[in-house]
């Protein structure tokens, strides 16, 4: 995978090298400056960044701004969590015993958990109690706290008189409270009996009479809903730009790592940043720091907006952190974990909500626009090769143009090595550029195209030397202009066109 047009220059050089003539495209393409009888045009082609950029990257996503300007856009994986994740506040079973017709059950906040009212999406209602008198009995529950439509929940049961003056003990069938809206006025639920004797028409009171709910599940919850904290997943993120960087420095101007998190609970959330690092090709680890890592408020619905989702994107940049610094390092993977904490501040005043489809969703991002400086920036490689299908070789002669748009010069340096990878020549004697760099104004904007011809030659005894080579050993160098003091930018439509032309002589008999 590459990262950088010139590299992939390089290898469309190195194709001509790895393949037999038969197999190239002998259409002229006016190279000239070749006797034409040995003349072998192999490219003529012109490329941009994004191209290259779409052929040969899986993993980056590609920005374009706009100006044109590219940015590298490297995701992490989402990672967040459910409401059904974090509130199993109503669940299970919750009995009750009604020691008087009129009963007040106190509503204790758990957890710091303080409802107000929910909306129970399951459960089942059941009623138990004993007849102590001689006649029939019917007793009506009411539920004033528990409504559907504005109208208390209510159920009445018949039980007859017992033989004596005691009657059997009295267990209801289950009653559906789905869709019913269970309210806590002043921290308290309200129920009351009544058990009416059919034969006298007097309301009386039971020796025993108790309710339970069973399955309880709540679709909307709403009140103050405390502050324990909301893990998330730890997650890393790889920054392959440096995936064959050797040495040197590429400073970026304006990179970014952005968080976006996306919020349909409606609480207050902020953030808290346990790890969040860089590690760089050199092994170091680097920090990121910053004064809003453990404060950022995270938009939120109100109470008004129930089923809407938030989006708070925020920036790490160079005017609020050190981002710039170390992702100006050849970093290849950035390491973070970061929690939120709901209602922060314990406002209990700030009377949140969550549906049972409520979820916070985070995704960290970086971005690394392409525009910044390079210093002796080195990239190696390694590619097989094979010259079992060359005759007897007299001397080969390649050329090639580059016109280019990019304020970047390229040098490159090949070694050619066996199996057993024991160097056995180089292509050229020292690193040379095969790719000069276009002129470019104070902003970086290339003002003009600049032009470079380069002639790479073998002779026969330097042929035969590297017969057996089945490896070829990249070194490229990239440097923006004025010794990689001057920052560059690159544009979606900036061109660097290529022309490469071959002379083969063979061997007379």
């Amino acid at each position: 995978m590459k990262k950088f047009l010139p590299a992939f220059l390089i290898l469309a050089l190195l194709a001509t090298l790895t393949y037999s003539c038969k197999k190239y495209d002998t259409d002229s393409v006016g190279i000239g400056g070749y006797d034409a009888e040995y003349a072998v045009p192999l490219m003529n082609t012109s490329t941009t960044l994004t191209s290259v950029l779409e052929n040969f990257d899986t993993t980056t996503f590609i920005l374009i701004g706009d100006d044109g300007l590219i940015t590298l856009n490297y995701k992490g994986d989402v990672t967040g969590k459910t409401a059904t994740d974090l509130f199993d506040i109503i669940s299970g079973a919750a009995p009750f015993e009604l020691s008087d017709t009129n009963y007040y059950i106190p509503y204790e906040p758990v957890d710091g958990i303080d409802i107000d009212y929910a909306i129970l999406k399951t459960g089942t209602f059941k009623a138990g109690f004993t007849n102590d008198h001689t006649e029939p009995v019917e007793v009506t529950i009411t539920l004033p706290s528990m409504t559907k439509d504005g109208v208390p929940f209510s159920a009445t049961f018949n039980a007859s008189a017992g033989p004596g003056a005691i009657g059997g003990n009295i267990f209801t069938d289950g009653i559906d409270v789905s869709g019913y809206l269970l309210e806590t006025i002043n921290d308290t639920i309200f129920i009351n009996y009544v058990a009416h004797r059919v034969n006298s028409g007097i309301n009386d009171t039971l020796p025993t009479c108790g309710i339970i709910f069973t399955d309880l599940t709540a679709s909307y919850l709403e009140g103050y809903l405390g502050n324990a904290l909301y893990e998330l997943d730890r997650d890393t993120i790889e920054i392959d730009f440096f995936e064959n960087w050797t040495r040197g420095d590429v400073v970026f101007e304006d990179p970014k790592l952005t968080l976006t998190v996306e919020n349909s609970f409606g609480i207050p959330v902020r953030s808290k940043a346990n790890i969040v690092d860089v590690l760089t090709a050199t092994g170091e680890v680097l920090e990121l720091e910053s004064d809003f890592l453990d404060s950022i408020d995270v938009a939120y619905p109100s109470l008004a907006e129930v089923g809407q989702i938030k989006t708070t994107n925020f920036a790490f940049n160079a005017q609020n952190s050190n981002i710039a610094e170390i992702l100006s390092a050849n970093p290849v993977w950035v390491d973070y974990d970061m929690d939120a904490v709901p209602n922060p501040d314990s406002l209990t005043s700030i009377r949140g909500f969550v549906t049972d489809s409520s979820y916070i969703k985070v995704q960290v991002e970086v971005e690394l626009p392409i525009w910044g400086s390079a210093d002796g920036f080195i990239a190696r490689d390694t590619f097989a090769v094979n010259f079992d299908t060359y005759g007897d070789v007299d001397h080969v002669e390649f050329k090639m143009i580059t016109e280019n748009e990019i304020g970047l010069n390229v040098g490159m340096q090949l070694y050619f090595a066996d199996e057993n990878n024991v160097l056995l020549d180089s292509l050229l004697p020292t690193v040379e550029t095969v790719m000069a760099a276009a002129p470019v104004d104070n902003n970086g904007n290339a003002t003009d195209v600049s032009e470079k011809t380069t002639f790479f030659s073998y002779d026969a005894t330097r042929f035969d030397r590297i017969r057996n080579a089945k490896k070829l050993f990249l070194n490229a160098t990239f440097s923006t202009i004025d010794n990689g003091t001057q920052s560059i930018k690159v544009y979606a439509d900036d061109e660097v066109r290529v022309r490469i032309g071959m002379k083969l002589g063979i061997k007379k008999e």
